[in-house]
């Protein structure tokens, strides 16, 4: 390279350098402060600062405690289960079972706490399968493992909290603003031109835009006690933007069909059209105004033209007020209390598969190493605990693990050229940490690339994990190289798991995900108020996690846009008709107000099957 291109490659990678350079110091420095303290396997402390650095400082903090959870858990489950049984049989079992009830309740669980079930259950196979090695080394693994873990958290905290910026929110709040003027903008659109053309086009984008706005409130809010506690505020507009965007395409239709009637249109909806502008305006500078009346002065004149969007924009403009007066951007003044989000629970029939994927497939390992008496048997099956828990929450895990299988294999072959050719020359244990920071730093560097982060990260951690950087020992060159070569089929194991055993794709996600919003919608249909509220919340999250996993995943994605759309307008109608609902103005019928009424709940919710059976049929599933 010569000096010139040196002087731009080196400004280009300035960040990725850094960011390789605090890694490796906070492996390295976790290491050294694990040797100080005499703990059991000092190189976890080194993985473990690895693994829990994070771009922003939340995540930094709120993983790190979960880990720690998630690993004092599993440790002591693994003490326990070891002290009570040396058998392998014994030890498949209650592993299986444990690994398979943790990823269980993981995927019913959100965010860290997630993550904190899944470490439960594979520390514990760690500690386990480490200590049926070393049997003298029991507590002193478990407790090891333990402390390894806090030592790398303390390591990575110093060395890069300082340099790891804050999540900033105002970009969040910024988007919400944006998208709530523009869903206002569409309404007078959808009004004016009906649902066709650019009209479902600038829709479809709504939707996505709000799903990635959804998707990204956890991340922003890592670590901030504050967001969390106003976090709700946000979800409540993001629900009040997909009520009103349901509501405008239920009267869009019905005017639709008005016309085709021969009804002729009034001026009323042309002055709409005009206010709905107005109040989107208002909202695009929200940042200058600073109390509600001048934007409720408009919506009082929409609501005397169509009560029903009247009451549903008031519910929004008020919902984008609260947000911005608990974000600083204007100052607070009295607005109505915007209820708690209801809870939602994960889909438990992935829960089950997913639950049943480890359960077996650790298993089988097990049965392996018990009738063979396989000595790597326990190396295999740590492997494979990592990959069936930690990854699957994951919407495409077969593409994450086929990643990290290619990672460990590159990982784990430079790992034993290290420990038959390097680490024997070495004498000490803190040179044997020093001789593995340029191999470290390289891998975190590429860890900062996007295109090679997944497999530049297990890439590191395999390396290190089977270097085992500490007091010198003597070690036989074939039990490394088996131990290693069993490592990787432990994470080519779980992709067979993924893709054949208990398979997972993208595809079978979102079907699971419309069979429960169906079965959320027959439920609303004889629920009472309370029950119908909480079912209608939970449509509205799955449309959003549908809507961001059709994005990324499915190349025709309009498809099963247009069925979450049509999910949102069933369970309004069946809410609106079906309660005693603040909106129950939907449900006049025509001659008792000049508002028209919404479609009636058996066309609603055909539009919504016809929908997913287009879908169903476009990628050959079946809907059973």
């Amino acid at each position: 390279m010569s000096v010139s291109a040196a002087s731009q490659w080196f400004p280009a990678r300035r960040r990725q350098l850094l960011f390789a350079l605090r890694a490796t110091t906070a492996a390295f420095t976790g290491y050294v402060l694990a040797l100080a303290l005499h703990l059991e396997c000092p190189y976890w402390a080194a993985m473990t600062a690895l693994i829990v650095i994070q771009p922003t400082r939340g995540l930094l903090f709120e993983k790190s405690l979960y880990r720690l959870v998630g690993t004092a858990t599993g440790a002591l489950a693994g003490l326990v289960l070891l002290s009570t049984s040396q058998s392998p049989a014994v030890l498949t079992v209650a592993l299986a079972l444990w690994v398979g009830g943790c990823v269980g309740i993981g995927n019913l669980l959100f965010s860290m706490r997630s993550y904190a079930c899944m470490m439960a259950g594979m520390t514990c196979t760690i500690v386990a399968m480490s200590g049926f090695l070393n049997p003298p080394h029991l507590y002193a693994i478990a407790f090891g493992r333990i402390g390894d873990v806090l030592i790398g958290i303390v390591a990575a905290t110093l060395v890069t909290a300082l340099f790891t910026p804050r999540q900033s929110r105002d970009e969040i709040v910024g988007r919400l603003e944006t998208v709530t003027a523009e869903t206002v903008r569409w309404l007078a659109l959808v009004l004016e031109h009906g649902r066709h053309g650019h009209v479902i086009d600038a829709e479809q984008n709504l939707v996505i835009e709000i799903a990635e706005i959804e998707g990204q409130l956890e991340r922003i809010g890592a670590g901030s006690l504050r967001f969390k506690k106003h976090k709700r505020r946000y979800q409540q507009l993001i629900a009040r933007q997909l009520s009103l965007m349901t509501l405008g395409r239920n009267i869009a239709t019905l005017l639709q069909q008005k016309g085709k009637s021969g009804h002729s249109e009034s001026h009323g909806p042309i002055r709409l059209r005009q206010h709905l502008n107005q109040v989107a305006d208002k909202i695009s500078r929200f940042e200058t105004i600073h109390c509600l009346d001048e934007m409720t002065a408009t919506v009082r004149e929409i609501t005397e033209e169509l009560p029903s969007i009247g009451i549903m924009l008031n519910d929004v403009v008020t919902a984008l007020h609260d947000v911005l007066s608990h974000s600083g951007h204007i100052h607070r003044v009295s607005t109505p209390h915007i209820p708690s989000r209801r809870h939602l629970s994960r889909n438990r029939h992935e829960a089950l598969r997913a639950a049943l994927r480890a359960t077996l497939a650790i298993g089988v390992v097990g049965l392996v190493w018990t009738l063979f008496d396989w000595r790597q048997g326990p190396m295999m099956l740590m492997a494979m605990s990592i990959m069936l828990s930690i990854f699957s929450t994951k919407e495409h895990p077969v593409s994450f693990v086929g990643q990290i299988f290619i990672g460990a294999a590159i990982g784990s072959a430079l790992a034993v050229g290290y420990r038959l050719l390097i680490l024997p020359e070495v004498q000490t244990a803190v040179v044997a940490g020093l001789v593995l920071c340029p191999m470290i730093f390289l891998g975190t560097y590429a860890m900062s690339c996007r295109r090679t982060a997944i497999g530049a990260t297990d890439a590191t951690l395999f390396f290190i994990f089977i270097c085992q950087p500490g007091p010198p020992v003597t070690v036989v060159p074939a039990e490394i190289a088996l131990a290693a070569l069993a490592m990787v089929l432990g994470v080519g194991s779980a992709w067979l798991s993924y893709r054949f055993l208990v398979p997972i794709n993208p595809l079978l996600r979102l079907r699971s995900l419309l069979r429960a919003t169906n079965r959320d919608l027959q439920r609303m249909s004889t629920a009472d108020r309370l029950r119908c509220d909480r079912l209608q919340a939970r449509i509205h999250h799955r449309v959003i996690r549908m809507v961001a996993l059709a994005n990324q995943y499915d190349r025709n994605h309009s498809l099963l846009l247009e069925a979450g759309l049509a999910a949102l307008a069933a369970g309004t109608c069946v809410q609106c008709s079906s309660n005693d609902h603040p909106a129950d103005t939907l449900s006049r019928r025509p001659e008792e107000s000049a508002t028209p009424s919404l479609p009636p709940r058996e066309e609603a919710l055909a539009l919504f099957h016809a929908a997913t059976n287009q879908w169903f049929q476009h990628h050959q599933l079946s809907t059973h």
